[in-house]
């Protein structure tokens, strides 16, 4: 039997803050939104941000 879903929200997000890094391509609890060189708006963990040099978007002006 499937569980019901709440209105309203999308079963894609997790309710834990848990999103997809796209530089190592895995799971993280530290991730945070960041654009790319092309653009594109991304998540990027902790740890890639410092070894990439990637600033999240809110810290940008």
């Amino acid at each position: 039997m499937a569980e019901p879903q709440q209105a309203g929200k999308s079963p894609a997000v997790p309710d834990n803050g848990i999103v997809w890094c796209a530089w190592h391509e895995s799971y993280s609890n530290t991730a945070r939104l960041v654009r790319d060189t092309g653009g594109a708006k991304l998540f990027a963990c902790f740890s890639c941000r410092d070894a990439y040099d990637l600033a999240p978007v809110a810290d940008q002006p």
